[in-house]
């Protein structure tokens, strides 16, 4: 990336004297499961950690206590039962992105009638990501015609799922893929891995920061959590998801300078891209 882009990028993250906690965002995490809270609180802690105002953890009531204690006591916390309440907690509390999927657990028919009321109904960024993405396998021309502005974040496997299509033949043929993808779509898709790609259909952008260090779990619910934060200070949807890709690929090079690439893990990361945006400022 060229260093002017980065400059305008950060000049963008600053914040103005007179600001508030809602300038930045209030971002809703519909995430986790009894047996994986901490997704859920990495993703929350991917956005506090890259600058958003506020940051507020979905759970349902059987796993609200592990998801407690695995969390920074920044993460707020709201229960839900129905869609009905979400969309009720949207409207109230102002949310202004949305990420669904890291560590969610429950039959695929349910969770694809719940998702896919929410991506027809709300209007601001919504992420979507792991299991969130997974009930769309086969189906992903239901995302046409939606409300939301949808970014998908897959990695290879999960992308071969939802199009039902060979890794090998994405693999060699990624960027066309993607982008094709997500101009019939009228998304952003985020393909994860070396070099992830990431397309709006108009624009593509190939990112070259990152290391197999960050091959841990988790590291993709930080990704998720960072682009939930940029898109609530980045007009353009498509150059706040590049640059949190980017920053996130950065910050795990950072951790890795000091960690080795055996001893990565996701929260590190997290840890980092306050580091990494603060050596960004004096490039």
């Amino acid at each position: 990336m060229r260093k002017k882009e980065i400059r305008s990028f950060v000049l963008k993250l600053k914040r103005d004297s007179d600001s508030y906690k809602y300038n930045y965002g209030h971002v809703l995490v519909i995430a986790g499961s009894k047996t994986m809270p901490g997704a859920g609180a990495l993703c929350c802690l991917g956005a506090l950690r890259s600058g958003a105002g506020l940051v507020t953890y979905a759970v349902k009531d059987d796993f609200l206590n592990q998801a407690c204690s695995v969390s920074k006591p920044e993460i707020m916390f709201f229960l839900y039962k129905t869609v009905t309440e979400i969309f009720d907690f949207i409207s109230c509390r102002k949310i202004s992105s949305i990420v669904i999927g890291p560590g969610l657990k429950t039959d695929f028919n349910v969770m694809y009638d719940f998702i896919k009321e929410i991506i027809c109904s709300v209007d601001v960024p919504v992420v979507l990501d792991a299991s969130g993405l997974a009930c769309f396998n086969n189906i992903s021309s239901e995302f046409k015609n939606i409300k939301a502005k949808l970014i998908i974040t897959p990695h290879l496997g999960e992308f071969a799922k939802l199009l039902d299509m060979d890794s090998a033949e994405i693999k060699s043929n990624g960027e066309k893929i993607v982008t094709d993808f997500a101009k019939e779509n009228s998304l952003i898709c985020v393909l994860k891995g070396n070099n992830t790609i990431v397309s709006s259909g108009e624009k593509t952008y190939i990112n070259n920061t990152g290391t197999p260090a960050m091959a841990t779990a988790g590291s993709g619910d930080i990704l998720s959590g960072i682009i939930s934060s940029f898109v609530n200070v980045i007009d353009d949807t498509f150059e706040a998801v590049k640059f949190a890709v980017f920053v996130h690929g950065l910050a795990g090079e950072f951790v890795e300078k000091y960690k080795g690439a055996t001893g990565v893990i996701a929260s590190d990361i997290a840890e980092s891209v306050c580091y990494t945006i603060k050596h960004l400022e004096w490039e």
